[in-house]
């Protein structure tokens, strides 16, 4: 995962920045995550990696949203 992405999803997970996906299946996870955060905040390192994983898993899906988050 490119170091930009990266940064900006961490911004998402911390709710410092705002972003929607048109697929639902990413979108849960950001707010799986999100709360999860919101619970430990320390677990952040933990979360990346979780993301890393489903976009390895379904890299078609967040190709386009990965290209969104590092525009933003």
């Amino acid at each position: 995962m490119d170091a930009n992405i990266e940064n900006k999803l961490k911004l998402m997970l911390q709710g410092h920045l705002k972003y929607t996906s048109d697929n639902l299946a990413f979108n849960m996870l950001i707010k799986k995550l999100q709360r999860k955060i919101e619970e430990n905040p320390e677990s952040i390192d933990i979360c990346i990696e979780e993301i890393d994983i489903f976009a390895d898993k379904y890299s078609k899906i967040v190709a386009t949203d990965f290209a969104r988050i590092a525009a933003l």
